[in-house]
């Protein structure tokens, strides 16, 4: 008889532990398959962070190169738009398949409140259930005898998606972590651990004006809104490993100000840490305190961003309003003002600015 696993869950996102724990179930259990299952509606939780279609996305990337697991779609085809409960679908998969038995995995925090499951002894009829070890949470013995559980030996898995989704990304697969960067899910919670509460609200409103105004001027948001997103990622690096990256990958800028640094230190980071690959997203936090010549129209829109956000404490709308009608417009208004601005208060201009002043305002290019 063939035997299947069935890995039920949001996988919102999928990470290391659970591709760990199928594999073990395959060699422990000697099952011929392990299936993920992605939930449609969890009882348990209010929503997703991602919706089905990209949750499903990552999970078919996470197992690629393992051919003994698969995903299960049949939550996900589920018309219906109601909570789903596991013993719905477990009717219908043996059902479908009364030649195969199934093992059905989960952890051990919720092999404990088992019981508490919509009709845990019909479940327990239907498929062996199957529970591994989870950090912090002991086996309720009477629990796992109640309903026939079979213990997997498998090292505490600590992993979670929700410390996934509150920046612990070395959780991931470096795949899924591309995926997940470059289309912009989670990086308002991922980016948390990297700086402090005012500068993480100022980040997410400059990612959310940044993609408003893109938008307004028929660009991609998505691009605006991850720049936005991940624009500061380093402004708060350590000053010696911030030297060091600038030494190594950025040499002909170490005479800048130290405070201009993290532009390039961002780039890097979104790089090397976050697996961000669009070159339009890297260019745009790469220009968006000192802008370029070659600042791309997403760069405009996270320069301005940057500079009119709301939370900056002074009334920017009627600027925000002509960026949103004309994004070259704002973005010359920008440098007038920033000129102005720096000469009134008698500041230091970096030399770089005046020929980009020169190249958008006096020339006029766009």
């Amino acid at each position: 008889m063939k035997k299947i696993g069935l890995f039920g869950g949001s996988f919102d996102p999928i990470h290391k532990g659970h591709i760990e724990i199928a594999k073990h179930a395959i060699e422990q259990l000697q099952l011929d398959e392990v299936q993920f299952i992605p939930t449609k509606n969890n009882p348990w939780k209010n929503q997703s962070c991602a919706n089905a279609k990209e949750r499903l996305h990552m999970i078919h990337i996470a197992i690629e190169g393992y051919p003994k697991l698969s995903v299960n779609t049949i939550e996900l085809e589920n018309k219906n738009d109601e909570k789903n409960y596991t013993i719905h679908t477990l009717k219908k998969i043996t059902k479908q398949n009364p030649d195969i038995q199934y093992y059905y995995i989960m952890g051990m925090d919720q092999a404990n409140s088992f019981h508490q499951w919509k009709k845990p002894e019909k479940i327990s009829q239907l498929v062996q259930l199957v529970a591994f070890q989870r950090g912090g949470y002991e086996p309720h013995h009477d629990i796992l005898k109640q309903y026939h559980f079979i213990t997997l030996n498998n090292e505490p898995v600590y992993a979670s998606s929700s410390e996934v989704r509150q920046g612990h990304i070395e959780m991931l697969d470096t795949k899924v972590l591309h995926y997940i960067s470059n289309h912009g899910l989670y990086l308002e919670t991922m980016i948390v651990p990297y700086m402090k509460e005012k500068r993480w609200k100022h980040t997410c409103s400059v990612a959310r004006l940044a993609r408003d105004i893109a938008e307004a001027n028929h660009l991609n948001g998505q691009q605006a809104y991850i720049a936005g997103m991940m624009h500061d990622i380093a402004k708060e690096m350590d000053e010696k490993k911030a030297y060091q990256i600038m030494k190594e990958n950025f040499p002909e800028f170490l005479s800048k100000p130290v405070p201009v640094w993290h532009q390039w230190l961002s780039r890097y980071v979104c790089e090397h840490e976050f697996f961000i690959d669009d070159p339009v997203i890297l260019k745009a936090i790469e220009d968006h305190t000192t802008a370029s010549i070659h600042i791309s129209p997403i760069g405009k829109c996270l320069y301005v961003a940057d500079k009119l956000d709301p939370l900056r404490g002074y009334d920017s709308s009627q600027q925000i309003e002509i960026c949103k009608k004309d994004i070259d417009e704002g973005f010359r208004n920008a440098l007038i003002d920033f000129y102005q601005f720096s000469k009134k208060k008698n500041r230091e201009i970096d030399e770089c600015f005046y020929e980009i002043y020169d190249y958008y305002v006096v020339k006029g290019e766009k």
